[in-house]
């Protein structure tokens, strides 16, 4: 016999409700799942379209900050903003991008844009798309900026006009920290030729350039000779060394170098490159001036040139233009480059900026070193320094005591070639333009 079994308590009345009203149920669900899962997809959505704004924040900072460091026209900078843009935030990605705009004001570079987002769950709420956008201001504000440049102006920056292409690069670096020809009062820049010795020009007679006081006479006998580079028997600006250490360290108050004067040549100076020092200035076409008139002649002493562009950026003796060390508001740069290696030279004839060859027996090895021990003391200063190694004829010992002299290595630049040379210039003075995004 089949038993059923009964059930008259309250699981019995709810089945019965649920069978009596199983379509009205079903259409309930119906309207409600969308709903849910519309509404649960949203945060989907949402942090997808969270993902696109800052896809197009970051290309649109990218595009800014290139922009600004280009340094050029609106118009190429406007070029710029949009290569760097798309660049950055190419087609394929999610998010249709539009309305790239780019206003200038100034110094400053205001980019705005705008991405859609195709929904994916939202749509079931009739939302079809999401809107983001994203702006930036970008500033080339260059604050308390103070620049050697120790260039090599050796016998060997003759070949293939290299000094040509010297000057292109140190007048492109010119033109990216000075705009439009003009140098803000807070930005410095200094120059210092270097060969086989470092010639101070006038300023060592305690003269400028125009005859007019600079400063106390820093060489011996100021008062017994004159600064004239059209007579052999003049002086031509060149100085000796120091005696080691003061050879690698910043000069002293008071202290009078001596005069260069080559004993075993009818030309007294014989050995002495006729370009001189520029101490700080922000005077572009003093600048300028002194870029033009750099020409090659001479040995290698780089480590020379060194502790002059250290002297150059000191605020002490016997250039003094420089910020206080203790000022924190201001950046002081070195930038060395040079095209071969030290070369003392060496014989019973042999003269450069440390005088007589035969005096003292220096080797190449040793103006390495007196290079590396300039080059730590400058850093323990607190100056910033570049180096650059021009040309494919330096040897990788060169190249390692300025890798190292640099203040890290995304500091050195090896250059091969003349376009790679103005490169580097160019990439440092980007460096130095200091940009900063506003907001």
């Amino acid at each position: 016999m089949k038993k059923t079994l009964q059930n008259s308590g309250p699981v019995s009345g709810i089945g019965h409700y649920l069978r009596d009203n199983a379509g009205a149920v079903a259409i309930a669900f119906a309207l409600v799942i969308p709903v849910v899962v519309g509404s649960a997809g949203m945060a989907v959505d949402l942090s997808m379209a969270h993902m696109v704004k800052q896809r197009l924040s970051h290309a649109i900072d990218a595009a800014a900050l290139a922009a600004a460091a280009s340094g050029g026209s609106e118009s190429d900078m406007n070029a710029k903003v949009n290569q760097f843009f798309h660049q950055n935030y190419p087609e394929n990605k999610i998010g249709a991008t539009y309305n790239l705009t780019v206003s200038i004001e100034g110094d400053d570079i205001h980019v705005t844009a705008k991405a859609d987002y195709d929904t994916t769950f939202a749509r079931m709420l009739g939302i079809d798309e999401l809107t983001v956008s994203s702006s930036t201001r970008v500033t080339r504000e260059i604050l308390g900026l103070e620049v050697a440049m120790v260039l090599d102006v050796t016998g060997s920056m003759s070949t293939n006009n290299n000094i040509g292409a010297l000057k292109t690069a140190s007048k492109n670096f010119l033109d990216i920290l000075c705009r439009d020809e003009t140098c803000s009062s807070l930005v410095k820049i200094g120059i210092v030729p270097f060969s086989a010795a470092v010639n101070v020009g006038p300023y060592g007679l305690g003269k400028n350039p125009n005859g007019t006081t600079y400063d106390t006479p820093f060489v011996n006998n100021p008062y017994n000779t004159s600064f004239n580079q059209s007579q052999n028997s003049k002086w031509w600006g060149c100085v000796l060394a120091r005696t080691s250490p003061q050879d690698t360290q910043n000069g002293d108050t008071g202290w009078k170098w001596d005069m260069y004067r080559n004993p075993y040549n009818s030309n007294k100076n014989s050995g002495c490159n006729k370009s001189y020092i520029l101490p700080l200035t922000s005077t572009y076409g003093t600048i300028e001036a002194k870029i033009d008139s750099l020409y090659a002649s001479g040995n290698t002493l780089s480590n020379l040139g060194m502790v002059w562009g250290y002297r150059v950026l000191s605020p002490e003796a016997p250039f003094r233009e420089g910020a206080l060390w203790t000022d924190k508001t201001v950046k002081k740069v070195a930038l060395l480059m040079t095209d071969g290696d030290n070369n003392i030279g060496g014989g019973s004839s042999s003269y450069s900026g440390y005088g007589p060859w035969t005096n003292l027996r220096l080797t190449d090895h040793d103006l390495d070193v007196k290079l590396a021990q300039t080059c730590e003391n400058m850093k323990a200063d607190g100056i910033t320094v570049y180096t650059i190694t021009f040309t494919s004829g330096i040897n990788e010992t060169t190249k390692g005591y300025f890798r190292n002299c640099a203040s890290d290595e995304n500091k050195y630049y090896d250059a091969p070639g003349q376009d790679d040379l103005v490169d580097a210039f160019v990439a440092i003075s980007r460096e130095l333009s200091n940009i900063h995004i506003k907001e």
